[in-house]
């Protein structure tokens, strides 16, 4: 310990990805555009036709364009497309709240050509033959048809054949409010994939989606596959999709280590705030799929969150300001409709950086700088380029496409004891 009373703290180095798995497409519009035509939609399906886009509240890459050239395609078509929030109980579970996260993400009225119709009203389409009752967006139904945009992906709260993509966009976020409570509730109780399958089976038998399309990003949060499905597709395409997606998430590329910083949180990044098959914690993986981190500390959450915090359980420690951002109303709703009260759990919030990793670091025994494995990251969608600690550097020299940037980085702290910016914004 230093004569000042604190741990002393290993410098770090940056540690970049030269290359993703599979690279981004180079050209995204017309990639979405040349995927929609070889769907083969009979015309009479799109002409004139009322056309309601479903859009999430997932940060997912290149948004913009991509729901750009979709409402494009079909207005090219000669539909009259409008998009609506398919987002469960984001925003607050409010019309505005999901409309301002379509504004966060650059899908306005303005910027996609069309109309946004936000609305927390719902149709019941029926019940399974499971007995779990199916609802979808008002909206949604009274048009002509549906048309699902999202990533495939990995989810954070189990593991399965389907996980995040366009059959649970069906089943929570379709059916809004009463569609994530009712989908939830029936999860964790029969499996998320049981209950996703046979909601999505039962929206997919109203005849009301037109087609889904469906992105994937590789390490680099860039957008490196599309493909579409008609209805009677969707299923099996999600399902080999998500085996290529898999292979494509970001991971932080050491086995253990002792502290993981995170700089921010969100649910623009996660649904739960931070990846939980990054930091693997908050769901069951199989040996070896996520690193052993010893402690977490995270230091501020996402303006994009706009105060719901749900995932913060899964850090150790956090700074005093992400809790005092902490959207109390938000998170409860958020966890009490996901019925997943781990999420929502505080924990210990300091008022500087410094405090926080003496406190971290002291429960780890307060390893000496040299002996520190440290990772530190924006977030856990931004995998491409990570701060690392000495000990973790020597180690970083045999990794596969990664790379050591030049020069070491002492940790640097502000007059308030904050650590002073290493890897951007």
């Amino acid at each position: 310990m230093k004569a000042d009373g604190h741990i002393p703290i290993a410098s770090f180095y940056l540690l970049e990805r030269t290359e993703p798995s599979l690279p981004r497409l180079d050209d995204l519009s017309s990639s979405i555009l040349e995927t929609l035509r070889g769907l083969g939609i009979a015309a009479e399906k799109l002409r004139g036709k009322r056309l309601a886009v479903a859009v999430g509240s997932r940060g997912i890459a290149s948004l913009q364009e991509i729901v750009g050239a979709v409402c494009g395609w079909l207005k090219a078509q000669g539909a009259q497309p409008f998009i609506f929030p398919a987002m469960g109980s984001h925003g607050g579970g409010t019309a505005e709240g999901q409309r301002k996260i379509l504004e966060q993400y650059g899908v306005t009225e303005a910027a996609m050509g069309v109309e946004i119709r936000s609305s927390m009203e719902t149709v019941l389409l029926g019940t399974t033959p499971e007995g779990f009752h199916v609802f979808m967006d008002r909206n949604a139904w009274e048009s002509d048809g549906v048309v699902l945009v999202n990533r495939i992906k990995p989810h954070t709260d189990f593991s399965g054949e389907i996980e995040s993509g366009l059959l649970k966009m069906m089943m929570i976020g379709m059916g809004k409010l009463e569609g994530a409570t009712e989908g939830h509730h029936h999860s964790w109780k029969y499996g998320f994939e049981t209950t996703i399958r046979a909601v999505s089976g039962k929206a997919l038998a109203s005849g009301k989606i037109l087609c889904g399309v469906g992105v994937v990003e590789n390490e680099l949060h860039q957008i490196a596959v599309v493909r579409a499905a008609l209805p009677e597709g969707i299923v099996a395409q999600e399902e080999s999709t998500l085996r290529l997606a898999r292979t494509l998430v970001p991971r932080i590329p050491f086995s253990a280590f002792h502290l993981l910083v995170v700089d921010e949180m969100g649910k623009n990044l996660s649904g739960t705030g931070m990846d939980t098959k990054v930091i693997g914690r908050g769901v069951e993986l199989p040996p070896g799929e996520a690193p052993r981190i010893s402690m977490i500390y995270v230091r501020d959450l996402t303006r994009e969150s706009d105060g719901n915090a749900v995932g913060v359980g899964f850090a150790d420690v956090i700074h005093e300001r992400l809790y005092r951002k902490i959207d109390f109303d938000k998170i409860y709703l958020n966890t009490c409709t996901s019925l997943n009260p781990a999420a929502a759990r505080l924990p210990i919030h300091l008022p500087s950086d410094r405090e926080a990793l003496d406190l971290t670091l002291g429960h780890l025994g307060s390893p000496e700088p040299a002996e520190q494995r440290i990772v530190w990251i924006r977030n856990t969608l931004s995998l491409g380029r990570i701060a690392i600690s000495t000990s973790l550097a020597r180690e970083a020299t045999v990794l596969k496409r990664w790379r050591l940037a030049e020069g070491v980085h002492p940790a640097d702290f502000d007059p308030a004891g904050n650590l002073k910016p290493l890897l951007g914004g």
